[in-house]
C-alpha cells in the first residue's frame, strides 16, 4: 500500500505540484517553492519531513495516481473523492502531527534528547538513586542540565515538570500518549525501541518519529509557560526567527529604510540576493511594510492589470510592459495572497 501520509498535502479543489510539496517538507527554501508553499497553505509543514528521499516520494505519488486516489490535471495533482475518503480512514487510525510549525521553531534533535535526559534525571531523584548510567551520553547536552539544575531548586523543578508532563498526556488519548511515555528510559525502566513500538502499534518507524518529535515540542511548549527556570532552559534550543540567518540580516537593514542596494553594498552581496530575503521575510513577517518598495501608483497599476483574483496565474510578460521588475510583481503577489482571507484586494497607503 502506498503512503497514505502523502495524500494530505494534496487538495480536492486546488492543483498542486508534487515536486513543490517535497520540497517544502524538505526545507527546501527557494523563494519559489515558499511563495507555492504560501498559496498552497502547506507553509506550516515547511522542514517536517527533511529526509524525505526523492525516488521514494515519487514511487508513493504514482502508486496513488495508480489508485485513484490522485489525480493528474492540467497544472499539477489533485486528490479525488476516493483519496479523501482514504485519508479520512488512515487518520482515524494512525496518529497525525498535530503541531507543525513548532519544528520550525526549536531544535528538534537536540530538545529530544534533552527531554529524555530530564525524564530519566527526574525518575532517578523520585528513587533518590544518583549512581545511574545517563542514556544520553551527549556532552555539551549534559553540561547545560546540570548547570541549569545547580541554578534552581531540583524539588521544584521536578514537580513543575511532573505536574506539566502529566497535564499534558491527559489530554491525549490513552494510546497514543502510552506510547509516546514507552519512548523513554527511568528509574529501572529501559525506553523500548521504536522497532518494538513498531510490533505493538502496527504503526511505521516514521510514524512513531512523528509522534516523538510532535509530543516532544508541543511539551516544551508547555514547560515555557512554567516560569523563568524552565524559560532558560528551552530558549536553548528555541530557533529565533523562520527566516533563514542570511534574511534576518537583510531584513533587519531594510527596517532601518535602507534601499536594496544599500543593502547589497554594505552585506557585498548581490542586489538579487538581497530581494530574495525581503521576498521571503514577506512571506514570513506578517508587518512587513509593503509601502516601503511599492508605491500606491504601482499597486493600482498591477490592479488595473489584472483585475481577475486568481493572483497566481497572473502573467508577469503583461507586467513587464509596464515597466515594473519582477521584485515587485512577486512582492505584490504575496502581499494580496496573504490579505486575501480578508475578502477584497487592497492596496497600501502612504
Amino acid at each position: 500500500m502506498a503512503d497514505q501520509r502523502i495524500l494530505y498535502f494534496f487538495s480536492t479543489v486546488q492543483a498542486r505540484r508534487p515536486v513543490v510539496i517535497r520540497q517544502l517538507l524538505i526545507n527546501k527554501r527557494t523563494v519559489s517553492n515558499l511563495f507555492w508553499g504560501l498559496e498552497y497553505q502547506l507553509l506550516d509543514w515547511l522542514a517536517v519531513a527533511p529526509n524525505l528521499n526523492k525516488v521514494y516520494f515519487e514511487q508513493q505519488i504514482d502508486q496513488l495516481q495508480h489508485s485513484e486516489s490522485l489525480k493528474v490535471v492540467e497544472n499539477g495533482v489533485i486528490l479525488t473523492p476516493s483519496g479523501f475518503q482514504q485519508w479520512q480512514k488512515y487518520q482515524a487510525i494512525h496518529y497525525w502531527r498535530q503541531a507543525p510549525l513548532l519544528v520550525q521553531q526549536y531544535q528538534v534533535r537536540a530538545w529530544e534528547k534533552m527531554l529524555a535526559l530530564l525524564i530519566q534525571v527526574f525518575s532517578e531523584m523520585t528513587y533518590h538513586n544518583p549512581h545511574y548510567y545517563v542514556n544520553i551520553t551527549d556532552p555539551q547536552l549534559q553540561y547545560w542540565l546540570k548547570r541549569w539544575l545547580r541554578h534552581f531548586s531540583r524539588q521544584q523543578l521536578q514537580q513543575e515538570f511532573v505536574q506539566t508532563l502529566t497535564t499534558f498526556l491527559i489530554q491525549k488519548p490513552q494510546l497514543i500518549a502510552d506510547v509516546f511515555l514507552n519512548m523513554f528510559s527511568g528509574h529501572q525502566v529501559a525506553g523500548q525501541t521504536l522497532l518494538q513500538l513498531q510490533q505493538q502499534t502496527g504503526w511505521t518507524v516514521g510514524e512513531l518519529n512523528c509522534l516523538l518529535s510532535d509530543f516532544s515540542l508541543q511539551l516544551a511548549e508547555k514547560l515555557l509557560t512554567q516560569g523563568p527556570a524552565w524559560q532558560e532552559l528551552i530558549k536553548l534550543f528555541r530557533l529565533p526567527s523562520r527566516l533563514t540567518a542570511s534574511s534576518v540580516r537583510s531584513y533587519q537593514l531594510f527596517l532601518k529604510r535602507q534601499t536594496v542596494a544599500e543593502i547589497a553594498r554594505q552585506r557585498k552581496l548581490k542586489v538579487s540576493t538581497i530581494q530574495e530575503h525581503l521576498l521571503e521575510a514577506a512571506i514570513f513577517e506578517n508587518d512587513f511594510p509593503y509601502q516601503h518598495i511599492l508605491s500606491t501608483e504601482i499597486q493600482r497599476q498591477l490592479l488595473v492589470s489584472f483585475p481577475q483574483s486568481d493572483l497566481v496565474n497572473w502573467n508577469y510578460q503583461v507586467v513587464n510592459q509596464l515597466g515594473i521588475p519582477f521584485f515587485q510583481f512577486r512582492l505584490f503577489q504575496i502581499q494580496q495572497l496573504k490579505q486575501k482571507k480578508g475578502g477584497n484586494l487592497l492596496v497600501n497607503k502612504k
